[in-house]
């Protein structure tokens, strides 16, 4: 099969990587992710990069496990292993390897590390593409729902029990609000409230839907324009499933069926 023209990997990527010393603490790195609002930082030692921290490894490794992130040195918690892309990449190419090794890619020229690809770099593409795809084969009907008045530790150990990024604020059958670990980052633990604050006072709303027939260009195009990653869909009012920035890519990626690129694995000592 031919690889399609299109985008390449260093168009779309986020350039200019975001750092935190490898002797830093945890708080250092949700200093950065809030300032930058992104969801990674890459760690860094006396000889170059050595890890990468990211908004899963904070709730996952950190907070669920009852570390304190503004005591916690962050070489103690950061992943030391990453994929890695060439940055020749197609837009196929690159979303087909996010999906198969369930990750965004760290992207290198050479032995240079030039930037990061996320599922949101990629959705920001896709909503621009000609051809649109469904979406149907990747919705999630297995939402994670939390009451106004849950603290957010709690929130926080519901999330990492069931391997998801967000909770629905749900009160008297109707969603209120929606808790991200974007919103752990920076509306949480960046400004230091209390993990005993009642969810509803920093979860995001209101909460934006679409019908559950909605095609993946729209749905990027959504995502893209209110800059989040996850999107509940309803029908008549009712909550039927929820699709994330990574589901958009895999529902793409099975749409244009790309060969498989070769993904190295990346080990930083």
């Amino acid at each position: 099969m031919q690889r399609h023209a299109g985008p390449l990997a260093k168009e779309f990527m986020g350039k200019g990587v975001v750092t935190v010393p490898v002797e830093s603490r945890v708080e250092e790195a949700i200093k950065r992710m809030a300032e930058h609002d992104i969801g990674s930082v890459v760690v860094k030692d006396s000889l170059g990069p050595c890890g990468v921290f990211t908004e899963r490894d904070l709730l996952s490794r950190v907070l669920a496990k009852g570390k304190d992130p503004y005591a916690t040195i962050i070489s103690e918690v950061a992943s030391p292993k990453f994929p890695s892309i060439v940055s020749t990449l197609t837009l196929e190419e690159t979303a087909a390897a996010m999906v198969e090794k369930k990750s965004r890619l760290m992207v290198f020229e050479g032995a240079e590390l030039v930037g990061i690809v996320t599922p949101t770099d990629i959705v920001r593409i896709i909503r621009g593409i000609e051809t649109d795809f469904s979406i149907l084969k990747v919705i999630s009907t297995r939402m994670v729902t939390a009451p106004p008045e849950a603290p957010v530790d709690a929130v926080v150990r519901l999330m990492d029990g069931k391997k998801t990024g967000s909770a629905l604020v749900s009160e008297d059958g109707k969603w209120t609000g929606i808790f991200t670990e974007r919103d752990l980052v920076k509306r949480v633990l960046a400004p230091k409230k209390s993990l005993g604050t009642p969810v509803k006072e920093v979860a995001s709303s209101p909460v934006v839907t679409a019908e559950p027939g909605i095609f993946g260009r729209e749905v990027a195009g959504i995502m893209a324009l209110h800059r989040f990653k996850r999107l509940p869909l309803a029908l008549e009012g009712d909550g039927v499933g929820i699709i994330t920035a990574r589901d958009v890519v895999e529902a793409f990626a099975m749409a244009h069926k790309p060969l498989a690129p070769r993904v190295d694995w990346v080990q930083w000592n």
